[in-house]
């Protein structure tokens, strides 16, 4: 029984180091992450996301549900990406497939068999819109930020971590779910919409609704390899603190997006095809609020 000690003493040892490599703040992880996101030279991700928005009154109740499904590639080093985008109506079983191509300082959309060139103005702001996984880092970053455990993803040991939103940041969020909503309603968007006075800390919308953010971080790179985000909200004339009939609008919206080929030989070939096009300037595509999260 006098070896006892030792043996004591060797399990110790050999749990010792897992022990201080786990032990990190949610502050160090933070830095760690933003480090690492700024020296990325490629990457792919894959996303999914639903939607389902109920709008009801005392004569109406209609559900307007639909999915997305998400590709993309981004290699900073040559300053191209490529995204390609699914959108089904699952009430209708109506399908939308886009594409879009930055490459060589110009983006082209290709939407069902049609193209288009725009005329870019700021090269850099189109890099950054398709570079999207520093704005996942900043959505961490200004977030509560929780270690509750670890897991595997596609091979790599990462933190699980629970994030909750700084006010700021939920705002913009559910201003943007909101919008969403409203561009299938089969209510007229409030006058306050229109005009810019709507003011989101005038009303009960934060009472009424629940955002759930999740990421996979790895423990070897630091970067995000999965982000799930979850927001509920629910909108009514008392909600909103407008002067409007009676309505109701419930709005879910789920996304999971995985992350991977960091580092690697990714390529975006901007297709032959794509000659035929048709320029114009870019305007305002609602397809980008379906989700309200999700800018590719």
């Amino acid at each position: 029984m006098k070896d006892i000690p030792k043996i004591l003493a060797v399990i110790f040892l050999l749990y010792l180091p897992v022990v201080l490599a786990d032990d990190i703040s949610a502050d160090q992880l933070k830095q760690m992450m933003t480090a690492s996101a700024d020296n990325l030279t490629a990457y792919t991700y894959n996303r999914s996301a639903e939607s389902t928005t109920i709008y009801s009154n005392e004569s109406l109740h209609e559900k307007f549900a639909a999915m997305k499904d998400t590709e993309g590639r981004v290699n900073l080093t040559a300053q191209s990406g490529w995204w390609s985008h699914r959108l089904t109506d699952n009430e209708t079983g109506e399908v939308l497939t886009w594409q879009g191509y930055f490459s060589n300082g110009t983006e082209y959309w290709k939407e069902k068999d049609n193209w288009t060139q725009f005329i870019v103005d700021d090269p850099d702001a189109i890099m950054a819109d398709y570079n999207e996984l520093p704005s996942q880092v900043s959505l961490l970053y200004f977030s509560n930020l929780s270690i509750i455990g670890a897991e595997v993803v596609d091979g790599d040991e990462c933190y699980v971590i629970a994030a909750e939103p700084i006010p700021l940041i939920r705002e913009i969020i559910l201003g943007t779910q909101i919008y969403a909503a409203y561009l299938s309603s089969p209510f007229s968007m409030p006058d306050e919409f229109d005009n810019n006075s709507f003011d989101l800390d005038n009303t009960s919308i934060q009472a009424s609704s629940n955002i759930s953010v999740t990421a996979w971080v790895s423990k070897e790179t630091s970067l995000i390899r999965r982000i799930e985000i979850d927001s509920r909200l629910s909108l009514s004339p008392s909600i909103l603190d407008i002067e409007e009939p009676d309505f109701s609008i419930q709005s879910t919206l789920k996304e999971l997006t995985d992350y991977g080929n960091f580092g690697k030989d990714v390529q975006i070939v901007l297709p032959g095809e794509s000659e035929k096009n048709s320029p114009r300037t870019k305007g305002v595509d609602w397809r980008w609020a379906v989700f309200g999260l999700v800018e590719p």
